[in-house]
Protein backbone atom coordinates (compact mmCIF):
# COMPACT_ATOMS: atom_id res chain seq x y z
CA UNK A 1 0.00 0.00 0.00
CA UNK A 2 1.49 3.37 -1.04
CA UNK A 3 1.63 6.41 0.72
CA UNK A 4 -1.15 8.10 -1.46
CA UNK A 5 -3.68 5.45 -0.38
CA UNK A 6 -3.23 5.80 3.42
CA UNK A 7 -3.61 9.72 2.95
CA UNK A 8 -7.00 9.45 0.62
CA UNK A 9 -8.23 6.67 3.30
CA UNK A 10 -7.36 9.09 6.33
CA UNK A 11 -9.14 12.06 3.90
CA UNK A 12 -11.88 9.80 3.78
CA UNK A 13 -12.55 8.97 7.60
CA UNK A 14 -11.83 12.70 8.42
CA UNK A 15 -14.92 13.46 6.20
CA UNK A 16 -17.05 10.96 7.15
CA UNK A 17 -16.39 12.11 11.33
CA UNK A 18 -17.37 15.50 10.41
CA UNK A 19 -20.38 14.60 8.80
CA UNK A 20 -21.80 12.27 11.68
CA UNK A 21 -20.83 15.46 14.02
CA UNK A 22 -22.76 17.96 12.16
CA UNK A 23 -25.52 15.17 11.88
CA UNK A 24 -25.34 14.56 15.83
CA UNK A 25 -25.57 18.41 16.22
CA UNK A 26 -28.69 18.65 14.14
CA UNK A 27 -30.40 15.97 16.18
CA UNK A 28 -29.20 16.93 19.46
CA UNK A 29 -30.38 20.89 18.52
CA UNK A 30 -33.71 19.62 17.73
CA UNK A 31 -37.03 19.02 19.72
CA UNK A 32 -36.43 16.10 21.78
CA UNK A 33 -39.17 14.17 23.63
CA UNK A 34 -37.74 13.98 27.56
CA UNK A 35 -37.06 9.87 28.07
CA UNK A 36 -40.14 8.09 29.78
CA UNK A 37 -40.67 5.27 31.86
CA UNK A 38 -44.33 3.72 31.99
CA UNK A 39 -44.12 1.18 34.43
CA UNK A 40 -46.82 -2.12 34.32
CA UNK A 41 -49.61 -2.09 37.17
CA UNK A 42 -47.43 -5.45 38.00
CA UNK A 43 -44.69 -3.91 38.87
CA UNK A 44 -46.61 -1.02 40.51
CA UNK A 45 -48.21 -3.03 42.64
CA UNK A 46 -44.60 -5.13 43.23
CA UNK A 47 -43.12 -1.57 44.12
CA UNK A 48 -45.93 -1.11 46.82
CA UNK A 49 -45.33 -4.67 49.02
CA UNK A 50 -41.52 -3.42 48.78
CA UNK A 51 -42.44 -0.42 50.41
CA UNK A 52 -44.12 -2.06 53.10
CA UNK A 53 -41.76 -4.84 53.80
CA UNK A 54 -39.03 -2.44 54.44
CA UNK A 55 -41.31 -0.15 56.59
CA UNK A 56 -42.37 -3.29 58.65
CA UNK A 57 -40.38 -4.10 61.55
CA UNK A 58 -38.02 -7.32 61.64
CA UNK A 59 -39.25 -7.96 65.07
CA UNK A 60 -42.42 -9.62 65.98
CA UNK A 61 -43.69 -8.06 68.97
CA UNK A 62 -46.51 -10.75 69.42
CA UNK A 63 -44.24 -13.71 68.94
CA UNK A 64 -41.22 -12.36 71.86
CA UNK A 65 -44.21 -11.61 74.23
CA UNK A 66 -45.31 -14.67 74.43
CA UNK A 67 -42.00 -16.67 73.97
CA UNK A 68 -41.40 -14.67 76.95
CA UNK A 69 -44.61 -15.35 79.24
CA UNK A 70 -43.79 -19.20 78.31
CA UNK A 71 -40.28 -18.79 79.57
CA UNK A 72 -41.10 -16.69 83.19
CA UNK A 73 -44.26 -19.19 83.58
CA UNK A 74 -41.72 -23.06 83.28
CA UNK A 75 -43.87 -23.56 80.02
CA UNK A 76 -41.16 -23.33 77.79
CA UNK A 77 -40.21 -26.87 76.23
CA UNK A 78 -37.31 -27.24 73.73
CA UNK A 79 -37.59 -29.84 71.33
CA UNK A 80 -33.93 -31.20 71.23
CA UNK A 81 -34.06 -33.28 68.20
CA UNK A 82 -35.65 -30.40 66.84
CA UNK A 83 -33.42 -27.95 68.23
CA UNK A 84 -30.42 -30.64 66.51
CA UNK A 85 -31.82 -31.26 63.16
CA UNK A 86 -32.00 -27.54 62.59
CA UNK A 87 -28.52 -27.08 63.60
CA UNK A 88 -26.88 -29.41 61.31
CA UNK A 89 -29.41 -28.28 58.52
CA UNK A 90 -28.09 -25.02 59.29
CA UNK A 91 -24.53 -25.85 59.14
CA UNK A 92 -24.89 -27.91 55.86
CA UNK A 93 -26.23 -23.95 54.74
CA UNK A 94 -29.99 -25.80 54.11
CA UNK A 95 -32.70 -23.41 55.91
CA UNK A 96 -36.01 -25.39 56.33
CA UNK A 97 -38.04 -23.60 58.80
Amino acid sequence: MNINNIQSIAKLYGEQTKTSKSSNVKAAGSAQKPDEVILSTQAQEVSQYLRAIKNMSEVRDERVNELAEQIASGEYKVDSRELADRIIAYSKNERFY
